[in-house]
């Protein structure tokens, strides 16, 4: 995978937090459910379980039927599920989605030619919206 391109987004991926609603967090019940209905693997703790999150972050990062905001979504609600289960269904589907995002943005950044600036930018130090 394009690693190089990826782990300077993640330096630059900042999920909004101004004007969000507080809501309630989601029940063990709705996190199982949404997990189950979005397609996350149920962990196998006797086995391996990275190729299936890593094959959900390719589907992710391919899905046109799946936008950004929806993956914020799905991150935000991940960010609040507790499964308890070593494997971590839900850390890791959280994972699967955030690699998925940094990857479209990283492929928007050479659709319109923007690669260039953000190493020029960043050689200059600038890394947050403040620099």
């Amino acid at each position: 995978m394009k690693a190089r391109f990826l782990l300077p987004l993640l330096f630059l991926f900042v999920i909004p937090t101004t004007g969000q609603v507080e809501h309630a967090p989601p029940t063990p019940e709705q996190c199982k459910a949404d997990a189950d209905a979005w397609g996350i693997p149920t962990p196998n703790v006797f086995a391996a379980n990275e190729d299936q999150f890593s094959n959900l972050a390719n589907a992710m990062m391919r899905d046109r039927n799946v936008t950004a905001k929806m993956l914020d979504a799905r991150n935000t609600e991940l960010g609040q599920c507790v499964d308890g289960l070593p494997s971590g269904r839900y850390a890791q589907a959280h994972r699967a989605y955030t690699i998925a995002e940094l990857a479209r943005m990283a492929n928007f950044m050479r659709r319109h030619n923007l690669m260039q600036q953000f190493y020029d930018e960043d050689a200059q130090g600038k890394r947050l919206r403040e620099d």
